[in-house]
């Protein structure tokens, strides 16, 4: 009878262990659209969520695509707008107002440019701001004219999923 116990134990120990030696990726828990393939930015590897087409506020054929992207460790948001000749303003392009009344102001990581374009590195706190509110509008701030967005529900929700996604997501050096 202590044999059996014996070897009951041994058997339930190592069963056990064995579970615990295996790692689960948590990234693979969840359906992340994240993709990464061959192209290099600066000569360096990035992955990227699929962007998110808005509409300008009470324009019919003005579109900018909002999209989030990681490199280097350090996730970005992306942000360009489908209009000519707009030149990005430098230090605050981008405002976020949240339902709850409060105003994020995201700081542009590069020079001024008249191609519409603002790449912001976005911080911890940005993106804590950001997975714990939803937004109500975005102000893409030029220096001709100041545009705005206004996400639904679906944005909202696919934005939080593709912050946790990349937060969790391992950049593959090629």
């Amino acid at each position: 009878m202590k044999a059996f116990q014996i070897l009951l134990f041994i058997v339930l120990f190592s069963n056990s262990y064995t579970l615990l030696g295996q790692k689960i990726n948590p990234i693979d828990t969840l359906n992340c659209p994240i993709s990464q393939n061959e192209l290099l930015l600066d000569k360096k590897s990035f992955a990227s969520a699929p962007p998110i087409l808005l509409r300008v506020f009470n324009e019919d054929f003005e579109y900018a695509v909002f999209q989030l992207g990681k490199r280097k460790g350090k996730i970005y948001l992306y942000f360009k707008i489908f209009t000519d000749n707009v030149c990005v303003k430098q230090k605050q392009p981008l405002a976020l107002y949240f339902k709850s009344g409060d105003k994020y102001i995201l700081k542009n990581s590069f020079a001024v440019n008249c191609d519409g374009t603002a790449a912001l590195q976005l911080k911890r706190r940005d993106i804590k701001k950001m997975m714990e509110n939803n937004i109500n509008s975005i102000k893409f701030f030029t220096l001709k004219k100041d545009y705005e967005f206004s996400p639904n529900s679906k944005d909202n929700k696919q934005i939080k999923e593709y912050l946790n996604c990349l937060k969790l997501y391992k950049v593959r050096k090629q």
